[in-house]
């Protein structure tokens, strides 16, 4: 049967021992979104968004950013809902780009996860330190980046990145009640700290309001991968238990409360700091804080385990969406096909699960420099919106190939809407190309670019295009659960 007679895709309804567990509600589905968007970084980087571009600046670069992942997200939504199956991306451009462009799909929305996961990782010690909680330096090894690299670093980061495999193995029953609870910590320290800086801070402290094009480039550089998580939602609508057009509406919904969360730190940085202190402060939300409440601690505090909490939403979220593109992969044999197998009792991949532990703790061992971590996040940015291409290319063929396919959330003038985001998407590839005279990816950057996407096509010619399988037997694997546990 193809895509264009099925007018409902197959559910794992009827077999609950071979299939992904429907445990997500809607809340739970829209806090390991935002969750995993909005991360942490945003104690540090805000200060960068509020003067680079200028303040206003700031906020037109992610209400630009907001735009385009809405563009980008209308396509997610409407595939969502039609195949709500784990690994969206790869199911999606599968039927849309068909099964070569689908593997490529996945290797990039993969990689993007996993990158998260290595930042996370990476960057524990700095969010430790802001806490007031310095990790003792034992064992000092190298440096990296100017940043010394020790034994106990490593051996912390290690230790929260396991807690993480840990809950995700145990199933996402646990780990939903924990995103849920810590995403609405955040959200309030969010608002805490925008309503302090604009009472407590100074308008004069917002100048410069816009600095230059350059500066707005350099920001809307990393926008991408600071937005990067909405389409977690599709990777985990086959547990959601939800109907399929709400399915649609909370990937929308994730974009914007993201949007709006960016635009709340950028204002509060902008009021409570002025132009120096954004500069110069290594964590500028935090000292902004100690500024406008004369030196107290306590409000400093609460953001920084707040930030905690932000990098624990999003280690959480990346683990989940890391692992069930494995899944995808491993259940349509793009890889072997023992990363989907399910734990009998768990009911999660944790096979592919233990194989993003392993290579995400070997991140520690690049150190806390933010010139790394920078330049983790313009990467895994680059990938991202490489991986939403193929998406948006794949929903403009299935309006034409698929008319009938059943659409619970049809996104309205589909066409108009799909050709906008490829263009858009165009011009933010371009950003990250020697194309931008304002400034792209660094060489460095551009050589480890250019090591992954080796290894990806190594990968593809060995496992997709010398592979036997045919298109009928690899879209059965996408779309039909089977016995095998």
């Amino acid at each position: 049967m193809n895509l264009t007679e099925r007018k409902v895709m197959p559910t794992n309804e009827n077999k609950p021992g071979s299939s992904l567990s429907k445990e997500l509600s809607k809340w739970d589905v829209l806090s390991i979104g935002i969750g995993v968007v909005i991360g942490w970084s945003w104690v540090i980087y805000a200060g960068i968004w509020s003067t680079v571009p200028g303040s206003l600046g700031g906020v037109m670069a992610f209400v630009i950013g907001g735009i385009l992942c809405t563009l980008v997200g209308l396509a997610y939504a409407e595939l969502a809902s039609s195949m709500p199956r784990a690994g969206g991306d790869i199911v999606y451009t599968f039927e849309g780009l068909g099964d070569r462009w689908a593997f490529i799909a996945g290797a990039f929305v993969g990689l993007g996860f996993l990158s998260l996961i290595v930042v996370e990782t990476i960057m524990l010690p700095v969010i430790l330190n802001s806490l007031g909680l310095p990790l003792p330096k034992i064992g000092e090894l190298y440096a990296v980046g100017g940043e010394k690299i020790y034994v106990s670093y490593i051996l912390v980061c290690v230790l929260f990145n396991f807690f993480f495999a840990y809950l995700n193995f145990r199933g996402v029953k646990f780990s939903k009640a924990f995103q849920t609870i810590t995403v609405a910590v955040l959200l309030f320290a969010a608002v805490f700290y925008v309503v302090s800086g604009v009472s407590l801070g100074e308008i004069s402290n917002a100048q410069p309001l816009f600095t230059s094009l350059t500066g707005l480039s350099l920001t809307l550089l990393m926008v991408p991968g600071f937005m990067s998580g909405f389409n977690v939602v599709a990777q985990t609508a086959e547990e959601a238990n939800v109907k399929p057009k709400t399915i649609g509406k909370l990937v929308i919904a994730t974009v914007w409360a993201s949007v709006l969360f960016y635009i709340l730190i950028i204002i509060g940085t902008a009021f409570s700091a002025d132009v120096v202190t954004r500069e110069t402060a290594q964590v500028v939300v935090l000292e902004s804080l100690v500024n406008i409440f004369n030196g107290s601690p306590y409000p400093k505090l609460f953001v920084a385990l707040a930030a905690l909490i932000g990098m624990l939403t999003s280690w959480n979220a990346a683990y989940l969406a890391a692992s069930r593109v494995l899944f995808a992969l491993g259940r349509a044999k793009y890889i072997s096909k023992g990363f989907s197998k399910l734990h009998p009792k768990n009911k999660t991949p944790y096979k592919s699960i233990m194989l993003i532990f392993i290579i995400s703790s070997s991140g520690a061992l690049l150190g806390t420099s933010q010139l790394i971590f920078t330049s983790i996040v313009n990467i895994f940015g680059f990938m991202m919106i490489c991986s939403w291409v193929l998406v948006v290319v794949s929903f403009i063929n299935l309006r034409k190939k698929a008319p009938t396919m059943d659409r619970p959330y049809k996104v309205p003038f589909g066409r108009t809407v799909g050709v906008l985001s490829i263009v858009s998407l165009i011009i933010f590839l371009l950003l990250y190309t020697p194309l931008n005279p304002l400034g792209g990816l660094t060489v460095p950057e551009l050589f480890v670019l250019s090591s992954m996407l080796i290894v990806i096509f190594v990968l593809y010619f060995k496992n997709v295009h010398k592979s036997k399988i045919e298109k009928a037997e690899r879209r059965k694997l996408l779309f039909e659960d089977s016995s095998e546990e």
